[in-house]
């Protein structure tokens, strides 16, 4: 749902590259264009090199398992995904103690399936950090490939998906049956998406998000706004932006909701509320 937003992919995603580049017994060349081949070029590289596949196969269930060879939470730090790309919905902070000791991270799901392309299964571009929940008990072995599914390092869904907000009745700003929910796009990847990680099914669990929404938006008036913009801004928040996430509870620009859960619904909902 989300594109991941990270300046230095490329210099991770060479990293990732130079602490396999001794561990596989192929070409550095040959390995290298397999690392570091990009979402789009992902199926192309699997079937250039497909004659490799039995020397990936078990390679990341290996290297993950063992600190010495490849730490996966290293990776996970690196990248900073602090919510899942696919939902918005669950944290995968990556903890890490003081003394070293690995709290959590989040599971590294394999956007071309392990089993079908071996010789993707250590693809920095194909390890997409996730939660549980849309990582194995969604997804889990379905087929997703660059043509059917949007990849959140390179594709940009809250671009090309909205959630909208139905009023069924007059209870709509105190009671959740009030309304609806529904997130929708024309782009026919992204509602592959929608409907592989059950997106519309998962939010429906977070209307009391929307009707806070509904009831702020009554309380926070435009001169009431005003107001508080005069009063705080530059000392409580500096600017309106602020205002809106302190209002709103989540992120609310397009480059930051990746940082609070729930944040891609907030968003959308304030838009079409008007608040601020």
């Amino acid at each position: 749902m989300i594109k991941i937003n990270n300046n230095h992919l490329e210099r991770f995603a060479q990293e990732h590259y130079e602490a396999l580049k001794n561990k596989i017994d192929i070409p550095n060349d040959e390995l290298k264009e397999i690392i570091l081949a990009k979402p789009d070029k992902l199926l192309e590289v699997a079937n250039k090199y497909k004659h490799y596949n039995s020397k990936f196969e078990n390679k990341y269930d290996n290297f993950t398992k063992k600190k010495q060879e490849y730490n996966a939470y290293d990776l996970a730090s690196k990248l900073q995904v602090n919510v899942c790309p696919y939902c918005n919905i669950n944290p995968t902070y990556t903890v890490i103690t003081e003394n070293n000791t690995q709290i959590t991270r989040p599971e590294f799901d394999h956007f071309y399936d392990k089993a079908t392309y071996p010789v993707l299964s250590l693809s920095f571009y194909n390890l997409i950090p996730s939660c549980h929940i849309c990582n194995s008990t969604i997804k889990g072995t379905k087929k997703f490939s660059y043509k059917t599914h949007m990849n959140p390092y390179s594709d940009n869904f809250d671009s090309v998906a909205k959630f909208y907000l139905n009023i069924k009745d007059s209870t709509f700003y105190y009671k959740i049956d009030g309304f609806d929910i529904s997130l929708k796009t024309e782009d026919e990847r992204a509602e592959n998406n929608i409907q592989s990680f059950k997106l519309n099914e998962l939010y429906q669990n977070h209307k009391d998000i929307v009707l806070e929404l509904i009831q702020k938006q009554s309380m926070y008036n435009d001169s009431y706004i005003d107001e508080l913009l005069k009063e705080y801004e530059g000392t409580l928040f500096k600017n309106k932006e602020d205002l809106q996430r302190l209002i709103s509870g989540g992120y609310v620009s397009d480059e930051e909701i990746g940082k609070r859960p729930l944040s891609k619904l907030i968003k959308d909902i304030t838009n079409e509320l008007g608040i601020i």
